[in-house]
């Protein structure tokens, strides 16, 4: 028929895709791009250039993270209260 050959001929020119009851994804794909916004939401770590610079400069004090100072003071405390990791090799399943 007359319009299936419109059809297919819109389809050769503009690169479209014939869409009979499909699911093309297309809303999803004419969506603007998100990444670069998202990506400058989150700022950027700065231990892997406070590691750089420590690397290089010896005279750079130890950064720790937050995180980091976080877990070694729980971790500290533990030991205090005595309730810390055993030993290596002297965990609940040795001999």
């Amino acid at each position: 028929s007359k319009a299936a050959r419109i059809a297919a001929v819109s389809h050769q020119i503009f690169g479209t895709v014939p869409n009979r009851g499909a699911r093309t994804g297309m809303q999803y794909l004419k969506k603007p791009l998100t990444g670069a916004y998202e990506s400058r939401y989150y700022m950027e770590p700065i231990e892997p250039i406070a590691r750089k610079v420590q690397r290089e400069c010896s005279a750079v004090p130890l950064y720790l993270s937050e995180l980091q100072e976080r877990r070694q003071l729980k971790l500290r405390t533990l030991r205090q209260r005595g309730k810390g990791p055993p030993k290596k090799g002297s965990g609940k399943r040795s001999k």
